[in-house]
């Protein structure tokens, strides 16, 4: 069995299935002929069998009507043979005890030479239940014979049997006719499967290889082919399945494509942004260490240069763990309800000496309605302190920086804005105004401080407690930038 096992996985699945299908076939054809075999020998057999018992109540009639003597055996010979012609069939005459008083087959001085019937399967069941039967090879014409047997009263009273026999010619005619029709049959039969099976294996491999070829190319990494099966068969939504796997993969190797190019961007942006401080602190120690640390003047500016690099990349470094924890969803969000004035007016008193000191207006907006909000305190400080620090730092003197919100009445939605009259912002760069690392004015925005990273931040926090942020601005007129949050 191991050995058949080896040679079928060998084959290709266009011979598997032709195998299959002619295997199938075949055993079909066998057991059609084994049913059809049976059935017709026994309803063949079954016919002759009710002939035959037709026949032997005529001649049992005939027998017990003729009134032949037992001690003329020439008669009785003479009656069986007689009796043969009507009924075309042999004809036993038997006594009690089996043995034979005629037989139509057998010559008068053959008759003797007969041997005793008593044991036969037709007699003792004639004997016992007035009827018998059975079919075998006959000893004496060596031919297969079917033998029905009946009792009857002889002249003088006593019992005797008397058997008719048929050779099964015809019926081993007809099953000779039977075995040659099938052969042809299956001969035939045969044919058209090995045609039938052979285009319909052809087919199913052809399909299947178009689906195999896909599945190879696309393991190549050639995303971009397609099996575009037709139909509704299996194959067909192997074939379906295996495109819409093909577009998961793409949309993911496009997908991981642009993270890993966010991610060359960040590192190098990170690095350059890191790189600056560090080289402004190396050359501020090395200034002392050569000797400025001595100089009552010099010595002074030269901490005070190291102390505002280290707190930039102090705040840089912060930026990064929280977008970092943003980002990955570490930090646990614990939306709550908050009373965002008291949040909003918290932000803008920390905010406002710088404001007053640039000469800026800073406030919240005078009546507005209390509202409860789903968010994360921690979070919803940071937003506001983000967006707020990003107007006072690039709006000019004069400029309003104003908190508001509104709540429409047929939603559950809130949405939070920051309005500064500042310089505004060009087109150009809304689009990515909450990016990491984007900046507007790059000399400018690390000269007031900016990590550039305080965007994403806020855009990300805005995310993670399930709300929305956008941005409107026009150049000379000022910014506006929106948030949403859920009521409480």
């Amino acid at each position: 069995m191991k050995w058949a096992a080896r040679w079928a996985m060998k084959l290709g699945i266009r011979s598997k299935l032709f195998v299959l299908s002619l295997s199938l076939i075949a055993l079909s054809l066998a057991i059609s002929y084994g049913y059809l075999r049976r059935t017709l020998d026994a309803n063949l057999t079954t016919r002759i069998e009710q002939e035959l018992a037709q026949r032997l109540r005529l001649i049992g009639h005939a027998v017990e009507q003729a009134q032949l003597a037992p001690s003329e055996p020439k008669t009785w010979q003479k009656a069986a043979k007689t009796l043969s012609r009507l009924c075309a069939a042999r004809v036993t005459l038997l006594r009690t005890d089996g043995m034979p008083l005629a037989d139509s087959e057998v010559e008068d001085d053959g008759l003797a030479g007969l041997a005793n019937h008593l044991g036969r399967p037709e007699i003792e069941q004639a004997q016992q239940h007035g009827y018998g039967r059975s079919t075998r090879q006959s000893e004496t014409l060596r031919r297969r014979m079917m033998y029905v047997a009946m009792p009857f009263r002889q002249a003088d009273g006593k019992s005797g049997v008397v058997r008719l026999a048929m050779p099964l010619t015809d019926i081993d005619r007809a099953m000779a006719q039977l075995h040659l029709m099938l052969l042809v049959a299956a001969v035939i039969g045969l044919g058209g499967a090995v045609l039938m099976s052979s285009a319909a294996a052809h087919l199913a491999a052809r399909s299947l290889q178009k689906l195999v070829d896909t599945a190879h190319r696309m393991a190549a990494g050639d995303l971009g082919t397609r099996a575009r099966p037709e139909g509704e068969d299996e194959l067909a939504v192997l074939g379906r399945d295996l495109d819409s796997l093909a577009d998961s993969l793409s949309r993911a190797l496009t997908e991981l494509r642009r993270l890993e190019s966010l991610r060359r961007e960040f590192v190098a942006n990170a690095s350059h942004e890191l790189r600056t401080p560090l080289a402004i602190l190396l050359s501020a120690v090395e200034t002392l260490r050569a000797g400025a640390a001595k100089d009552p003047v010099a010595a002074p500016t030269f901490l005070d240069i190291i102390y505002r690099q280290a707190d930039r990349m102090h705040a840089l470094v912060s930026d990064l763990l929280d977008l970092s924890k943003l980002e990955s969803r570490d930090r646990r969000v614990a939306r709550t309800p908050i009373s965002l004035a008291e949040v909003a007016k918290q932000q803008v008193a920390l905010l406002l000496p710088r404001a007053e000191e640039r000469k800026l207006r800073l406030s919240v907006a005078a009546q507005l309605p209390s509202c409860q909000v789903l968010a994360d305190r921690r979070l919803l400080e940071q937003v506001l302190s983000n967006l707020l620090d990003n107007a006072v730092k690039y709006c000019t003197p004069g400029a309003e920086i104003v908190v508001s919100w509104e709540a429409p009445p047929a939603s559950r939605r809130l949405t939070v804005s920051v309005r500064d009259t500042g310089p505004g912002i060009a087109p150009n760069h809304l689009p990515r105004l909450f990016e990491r690392f984007y900046r507007i004015d790059t000399g400018r925005s690390r000269a007031l401080g900016g990590t550039g990273l305080g965007l994403a931040i806020v855009r990300h926090s805005v995310e993670s407690m399930g709300g929305k942020v956008t941005v409107e601005s026009e150049v000379g007129q000022g910014t506006t930038f929106h948030f949403t949050l859920e009521q409480a």
